[in-house]
């Protein structure tokens, strides 16, 4: 995290203070906790599906939308994503759910809205029985060009 942005710093922050005994936070601890509202905008949340192997988009901040150019709320992965951009973003989300610290990617890219450039991405896992990563909390760090 030393390369990490102040705010990933602050949600990679808030999300450890809500680990507990090892434990993974559940997605209602994230949202009860409502630790770094004004980042808020910048998050979204992924639900974890077993078969077929993807993520379904739950919750987007207004900037998460906005640079997406739509809302993909109640889609997956896989109806937004193809090729190679498919291939890296499973793989990301994959990395995330593997590791009980989540991951940052320090890829840099231009959002499809080119006014936005993504600096890094955070992937938290969420579990709602503490084990078992239900969720994924992402965090974009965007510069406005």
């Amino acid at each position: 995290m030393q390369r990490a942005s102040n705010e990933s710093r602050r949600v990679y922050e808030a999300w450890l203070k809500l680990r507990k005994n090892g434990s993974l936070p559940s997605l209602a601890d994230w949202a009860a906790a409502n630790a770094v509202p004004d980042l808020e905008h910048c998050l979204l949340v992924t639900e974890i599906l077993a078969q077929p192997h993807d993520y379904r988009y739950l919750k987007l901040g207004t900037r998460a939308i906005e640079v997406r150019g739509h809302n993909p709320t109640g889609k997956t992965i896989r109806d937004v994503y193809q090729g190679d951009a498919l291939a890296f973003v499973l793989e990301n989300y994959d990395l995330a759910v593997a590791n009980p610290f989540g991951i940052i990617d320090f890829s840099i890219e231009v959002a499809r809205d080119h006014n936005f450039i993504e600096l890094e991405t955070l992937l938290l896992p969420l579990a709602n029985d503490g084990r078992t990563p239900s969720h994924v909390l992402v965090y974009g760090h965007f510069l406005l060009r």
